[in-house]
């Protein structure tokens, strides 16, 4: 499995265009800015589509035109995007079929845009858009990145985000046609109990965690250096993490310190901090190897 990280990023990226703080700042006059976390996978699947993700699927020389499943966990601005999908249907993939996956109101979200600005909703005969919903505990299977290939085994698992305006908010665990296993922990407070026994024993080769807080905790739900920290003691305790997994800390915003402190004090609990471009590729019970984007 391909992981190509888009972006990294909170909703506000980092830096925030409007802020001044320290971080901000350091992110600024070092080139080190992130956009909205989105995630694609071997070309084929997309996880999370805010408005920032097309510019920087551009920005890292990235067709989306062969997408064939776009994946959200909750209808937060940041996460989906519905005239994004305005734009695709400008384009030359605009009658190719897309999988759209995401909780009940992140397909009313889609619905209710597209209906309005392209008189046609998915699922309406004749749209490409095909919605699929997903609750926490309900496996999806998607098709694989070739025609005939083998497909995705998807898994939503409950987050604590928010309320169901949003969602339900779902994360998930993804496995890939060649076995390789993901978790998309982005976005959530401290996980659900009944959440680490869901992924207890998955063993996944790479793990996609939000930290959005930094040492400012209480803004939302989200986590917190120290509860991200615990987070991943009881993944690692309950054996969704192992020794070879890649643990990447994603949805990263202003509130945590400058970005060689943040490496540091995440280095110090063995997770990676990887610049938005970044790619992995992920192997079943291997530890993954890193790409990083060209500079410029």
């Amino acid at each position: 499995m391909r992981v190509t990280l888009l972006g990294t990023g909170s909703a506000d990226g980092w830096p925030n265009p409007w802020c001044a703080c320290s971080s901000c700042t350091w992110a600024r006059d070092t080139g080190n800015a992130r956009t909205q976390t989105g995630v694609l996978l071997d070309d084929a699947m997309l996880v999370d589509l805010g408005p920032d993700v097309p510019r920087a699927a551009a920005r890292f020389g990235v067709d989306l035109g062969g997408l064939r499943h776009l994946v959200v966990g909750h209808a937060h601005p940041d996460h989906i995007g519905p005239e994004v999908l305005m734009w695709r249907s400008w384009s030359t993939a605009a009658d190719r079929p897309l999988d759209v996956v995401g909780p009940p109101a992140v397909l009313d979200v889609v619905a209710a845009f597209l209906t309005r600005w392209e008189r046609r909703a998915p699922g309406e005969a004749g749209s490409p858009l095909r919605p699929r919903q997903a609750l926490a505990g309900n496996a999806i299977r998607l098709g694989g990145p070739g025609p005939d290939g083998d497909g995705y085994l998807v898994v939503p698992v409950a987050a604590a985000h928010g309320d169901a305006s949003i969602g339900p908010a779902v994360l998930y665990d993804i496995t890939a046609p060649d076995g390789a296993r993901l978790l998309y922990a982005c976005d959530t407070g401290p996980l659900p109990a009944a959440t680490i026994e869901a992924l207890a024993g998955r063993e996944f080769d790479v793990a996609l965690v939000e930290e959005n807080n930094g040492d400012q905790p209480g803004f939302g739900d989200h986590l917190d250096l120290a509860t991200f920290a615990a987070d991943v003691d009881r993944l690692r305790a309950h054996g969704a993490l192992t020794g070879t997994s890649t643990v990447v800390a994603v949805h990263l915003s202003h509130r945590n310190p400058p970005g060689p402190r943040l490496a540091e004090r995440l280095a110090a609990i063995g997770v990676d901090l990887l610049p938005d471009g970044a790619v992995l590729e992920a192997a079943p019970g291997k530890r993954a190897t890193v790409t990083l984007p060209s500079p410029g």
